[in-house]
């Protein structure tokens, strides 16, 4: 019995023993803490060895076991840098030092990007709460420095980076800081600045930036060959620098070297296939200097040479857009998505293609898919925003800039999508906003002065228009724009010669300035000098002749002047310039109709509502000019389709009305289509006629003349209004009234239907 139990212990004991063993090792597998350790460790190598991509994985791997490693976000964060992904290392930095503030290397780190970005008082921030943990902190005096030459405090910055200087007079990336500085500052420091710069080459021969510094010294100097010597160093120390590789190129392109600019540029891509930004460079270069085609032919090498490269293929779409050649491009991008479809590049040029294509909405969508599955990437946000102004959405379209802005606050296209937004809407409270904001970031930037004045001049606030827009032409002397507001400016205070020479100056600058060339013939007209407006529109023809907008407002001054053949042609040449502007389309359709080629007019804009069959104008068109030639029941239908595409539309409401009382269709129908065209148009003389005429249908006939009594009023030359007030006054007993309209009808529009049907009902009150 002893023995057995004996053996049945021992039997548990070891199974205890096995269990207890295979536990412990479980456990070490399954240790989070381990595992992410791994990971970091594993992703430190990979950095090591410049398997940049690797890295990440591997440090994203490590967040995926804890998602507040904050070691693990600060690689990353180094990682995405180093690979010239500026916005995700940018969010990984403040990822970081929001988990562990006491990174103090993560907030030099992040106030040095935020210098970068434009943002030196958020930058200063991270110097200040360095310092106020360690006060000799040597990195927070230059970041310090950093941010005061940023302000255009160079003395504060020399101060700055001297003390760090004396705590730490070994640190390179120092001397090659006061050498800039001291060369900038100081006139005549450029032997000490350079001297500088041979001090941190000599502390640190593996600094790329004290190489790039001192090859722009030497450049300055007259040193070509020195200052090539240097660019090749910075490149030899960091194969992965792009700003190497850009300073050696643009040494050769201020020299007129272009070929060895772009070999250099070439082999960036080559050697850096991996990173976002090297293949970038050379398509830049080519775009730049307007050689797309060499640049579908060289990235059409690349891609075959590389095939695994993503940027070089985006590059490569880019391109292929740029250059319309959509048939490869769908190709590439059909490739790019099947593994990499929530890329954000390439999500924005597969929008881009479906804009192409007219597919807007779809457009729209995968844009709006791609911002929540990305909701950093600037570029989705800003195309996203441009898509939603197209499709007729301003809300979309402000929030998706306003969320670029806050991701990016220096990006410009951001920030001019605000400011049209609120120019548009007439908000000058946001526009001086967007401006003081932008001038912040950007105090060369031109355009937001013109915000800025643009808004005062809402306000009221001349002096500071005055200001902004002659800070404009300081900055850019040939900007039309400035001199159209300026031109607006002086009419306002009535000086009109001066307004008109300003206007002048504009249209000069810039033959398709429409807005000035409108004032100016404005002024002419009146001043009743038309011809003058004419000769005026004709001379900015003739520097701009494929300017559709001009030959448009050209038809429309030769038709106010009943100058109708004039009016055609120039609509012509409007429509072989632009076939799809429907403007142009209108005018030329309005000079036929003018001439009395209604059927004409007809078929132009038939084609149009082929073309465009969603397009509730085109139908309203044809709808008014079936009605002048007569054929109710086609106008009629023309109405009911526009109502069809675009339900409630006014006009289309009104007209439809009008013929159904005319043709002794439904009352009531008639009636609830006139009473919605008068609620959307309160007050149009039309829209009051019309149910009227429908009221006096109903016998409705003292509401009836209310509304006649206001409609003749605001349109005293109209024999049809005029004619119906006769007839209602006649309803009512007033026969003295309604011989005195029923006359006026007739002579307002002899010879018409309505002069006989007033001629007609005259004849009951004699």
């Amino acid at each position: 019995m002893f023995k057995h139990g004996y053996r049945q212990a021992g039997r548990v004991s070891a199974a205890l023993t096995v269990s207890f063993a295979l536990l412990l090792a479980t456990g070490c597998k399954r240790d989070p803490n381990v595992e992410k350790q791994k990971y970091l460790e594993s992703g430190k190598r990979y950095e090591k060895d410049g398997k940049l991509k690797e890295a990440v994985i591997q440090f994203s791997n490590a967040l995926k076991v804890d998602r507040n490693f904050g070691d693990a976000h600060y690689e990353l964060a180094k990682t995405y840098l180093k690979m010239g992904s500026i916005m995700p290392g940018y969010q990984e930095l403040l990822r970081t030092v929001d988990l562990n503030p006491g990174n103090l290397q993560a907030r030099i780190d992040l106030g040095s990007l935020l210098v970068a970005g434009g943002v030196p008082d958020r930058a200063l921030d991270q110097a200040k709460a360095v310092l106020a943990i360690d006060p000799n902190n040597a990195d927070a005096f230059a970041l310090r420095a950093n941010v005061a030459e940023r302000k255009g405090d160079s003395q504060a910055a020399l101060a700055d980076i001297r003390h760090a200087l004396t705590i730490n007079p070994d640190k390179a990336s120092f001397h090659a800081m006061l050498a800039v500085l001291e060369n900038s500052s100081q006139p005549g420091a450029g032997a000490q600045a350079e001297q500088e710069l041979q001090k941190a080459v000599s502390l640190d021969p593996k600094n790329a930036s004290a190489h790039l510094v001192l090859a722009s010294l030497l450049e300055r100097k007259g040193d070509r060959q020195g200052a090539e010597q240097q660019d090749a160093d910075a490149i030899k120390q960091d194969p992965t620098s792009l700003q190497a590789r850009a300073s050696l190129a643009g040494l050769y392109l201020r020299a007129g070297d272009q070929a060895k600019a772009e070999a250099t540029l070439r082999q960036a891509a080559e050697d850096l296939p991996d990173t976002e930004d090297g293949p970038s460079m050379l398509k830049d270069y080519y775009l730049r200097t307007n050689q797309a085609a060499r640049a579908e032919t060289a990235y059409a090498d690349l891609s075959r040479k590389y095939p695994k490269s993503i940027a070089i293929k985006i590059a490569y779409a880019q391109i292929l857009m740029v250059r319309q050649n959509y048939t490869e491009a769908r190709t590439t991008l059909a490739d790019l998505t099947k593994t990499n479809a929530s890329n954000p590049k390439v999500q924005v040029l597969n929008a881009l293609l479906l804009m192409q294509s007219g597919k807007t909405n779809d457009a729209f969508a995968l844009l709006q898919k791609g911002t929540k599955n990305s909701p950093d990437s600037v570029p989705l946000h800003l195309l996203l925003a441009k898509v939603a102004a197209a499709k007729g959405d301003p809300g979309v379209a402000e929030a998706s800039y306003r969320e670029a802005a806050r991701l990016d606050p220096s990006n410009l296209d951001a920030q001019s999508g605000i400011a049209t937004i609120a120019s548009n809407r007439g908000d000058s409270t946001l526009l001086s906003q967007v401006a003081e904001s932008t001038i912040a970031l950007h105090p060369d930037y031109a355009p937001a002065y013109l915000w800025r004045g643009t808004a005062a001049a809402n306000q009221k606030q001349y002096a500071q228009a005055e200001a902004d827009f002659q800070t404009v032409l300081k900055k850019d002397p040939n900007n039309a724009i400035a001199y159209t507001e300026l031109g607006q400016l002086r009419l306002h205070e009535g000086h009109t010669p001066e307004a008109k020479a300003m206007l002048e100056r504009a249209v000069e600058k810039d033959p398709n300035s429409i807005q000035a060339l409108n004032l100016l013939v404005g002024m002419d007209l009146a001043a009743k000098q038309p011809a003058n407006g004419v000769s005026r529109i004709k001379d900015q023809i003739a520097r701009s002749p494929k300017n559709a907008i001009l030959y448009n407002d050209l038809a429309q001054l030769q038709m106010g002047l009943k100058d109708y053949p004039g009016a055609k042609e120039s609509a012509q040449q409007a429509m072989q310039l632009e076939p799809s502007n429907e403007d142009s389309v209108q005018a030329f359709a309005q000079a036929e109709s003018a001439l009395g080629e209604t059927d004409q007019a007809i078929a132009v804009w038939q084609q149009w509502a082929t073309s465009h069959p969603n397009d509730p104008r085109a139908t309203m068109t044809l709808g008014s000019l079936e009605e002048v030639k007569g054929d109710a029941a086609k106008a009629s239908d023309y109405y009911r389709k526009t109502l069809e595409i675009s339900p409630g539309q006014p006009m289309a409401s009104n007209n439809l009305a009008y013929l159904m009382v005319e043709n002794g269709q439904n009352i009531d129908v008639a009636l609830t289509l006139a009473q919605a065209a008068r609620r959307s148009l309160p007050d149009s003389p039309n829209t009051a006629d019309t149910l009227a005429w429908v009221l006096y249908y109903k016998g409705t006939y003292a509401s009836s003349r209310d509304l006649l009594e206001e409609a003749v009023k605001a349109d005293p030359n109209s024999a049809a209004m005029h004619y119906h007030l006769g007839m209602v006054d006649g309803k009512l007993g007033n026969k003295a009234d309604a011989q005195l309209n029923l006359k006026k009808a007739a002579e307002l529009a002899p010879g018409s239907k309505t002069a006989q049907d007033a001629a007609t009902a005259l004849q009951q009150f004699n």
